[in-house]
């Protein structure tokens, strides 16, 4: 409850003097400034309360997907080794059968596949 009665609330300047530094024109935008700039600052902590709970939330959720996700990125190792030892005992006796090296297999090691992984790439 402010009370805009400027008259009651601050002394009337002398004549001559209501261009001065110490007018009362200067009290008056001082104490309107401060109320509004109050105003602005109660609002913006009333924004700030609502997003820092929209961060939260999102934080959360976006944790959870990471965490369930990276799991799936990972190469299945022991999948790889049973592929690579399964070709290997393939070559083995193919080369103890005298059968054409090229009659066996490939591993399965292609883009798409569970086994498959960035550093298949480069290999």
């Amino acid at each position: 409850s402010r009370n805009y009665d400027y008259d009651k609330t601050y002394q009337r300047d002398k004549q001559g003097d209501e261009v001065t530094e110490n007018a009362r024109i200067w009290n008056v935008y001082l104490d309107e400034a401060e109320s509004y700039d109050m105003d602005m600052v109660q609002g913006f902590r009333n924004n700030i309360d609502g997003l820092l709970v929209f961060a939260a939330l999102f934080s959360a959720v976006v944790t959870t997907f990471v965490a369930q996700t990276s799991q799936s990125l990972q190469p299945d190792n022991g999948q790889i080794i049973a592929s690579i030892l399964y070709e290997n005992n393939q070559l083995l006796r193919a080369a103890g059968n005298k059968t054409s090296i090229d009659a066996v297999p490939k591993t399965a090691l292609v883009p798409g596949s569970q086994t498959y992984s960035s550093t298949d790439l480069w290999e």
